[in-house]
């Protein structure tokens, strides 16, 4: 009889064990997809090709949809029976998301005709792509934080990681909406060539 009990543990164990590798490899697929576009995104932003920058950071929402949610906490709650409580750890979970808006942008020079400065319109695309791409990382990088914390067993942590990255995500549209208003404020002042570096 007592080997029966311990084969229906072996068992479910091994269920357990499968599930949580299934939501585990599935979501760092996602972490994988996360890491393509944010090195993707800093090549479209050097290329100013704003169409594509737009497309990656709607990419970048979309990845991170209901089923994403579903499945960290599903990943959570295994993690959570397989390892039992987790220790309290400090993963960097108090970093800001980052932020900019049209204050804190480089202030526009004045040539000496009077009109603005191409250098600090540049400066300015530059700060608002670098705000661009330090989002991406944020997102990929806080990803990667809640999925190892679902692993783990930590929900509190992972649901957390997750909300930020959501977060910050969301915040990508008006980060882009910022990068246009840069780009299209060099375009002005330069004709073409502003497209090109």
């Amino acid at each position: 009889m007592r080997d029966s009990v311990l084969s229906n543990a072996d068992e479910v164990l091994e269920r357990l064990e499968d599930e949580i590798a299934f939501l585990a490899e599935g979501l760092a697929g996602v972490s994988e997809q996360l890491t393509d576009l944010t090195t993707e995104l800093a090549g479209l932003l050097a290329g100013r090709d704003h169409d594509r920058v737009g497309h990656a950071t709607g990419r970048v929402t979309a990845l991170l949809g209901d089923q994403v949610l579903s499945d960290l906490t599903a990943l959570a709650g295994l993690g959570a029976i397989r390892h039992g409580h987790p220790p309290n750890r400090d993963d960097g979970s108090g970093d800001a998301i980052p932020a900019l808006t049209v204050e804190g942008l480089p202030a526009v020079g004045y040539d000496d005709a009077g009109g603005p400065s191409v250098d600090s319109l540049r400066d300015r695309l530059a700060a608002s792509a670098d705000h661009l791409q330090r989002l991406s990382t944020f997102v990929t990088d806080r990803f990667d934080l809640a999925r190892a914390a679902a692993e783990r067993g930590d929900a509190d942590r992972a649901l957390e990681d997750l909300r930020l990255v959501r977060e910050a995500a969301g915040s990508a549209p008006e980060g882009y909406r910022l990068w246009l208003t840069c780009l299209a404020e060099l375009t002005d002042a330069t004709g073409s060539a502003g497209l090109v570096t």
